[in-house]
């Protein structure tokens, strides 16, 4: 769920809904839950950008696009987490 005064932009709940359908927040406690999603796009929005740019407003999800995610919420899980 969305912040009343903080939206996501299509591309960041895509990224949201992708972490969370692929399984990166299966062993974060519920209650760290928002916390990690708003450390997790603080990220992506300063180490992925490029990444964020191709999904777009229009959501854009293809396997190149599939492939930066997994392997930039492993590097957060690793590095950031």
């Amino acid at each position: 769920k969305q912040n009343q005064y903080s939206p996501m932009t299509v591309a960041e709940m895509g990224t949201v809904l992708f972490a969370a359908n692929e399984g990166f927040l299966d062993d974060v406690d519920v209650n760290k839950v928002v916390k990690f999603e708003a450390q997790l796009l603080d990220w992506m929005r300063s180490e992925q950008k490029e990444l964020l740019d191709k999904i777009g407003p229009e959501g854009n999800f293809n396997d190149d696009i599939t492939a930066g995610l997994k392997a930039a919420l492993e590097k957060f899980k690793t590095t950031q987490s």
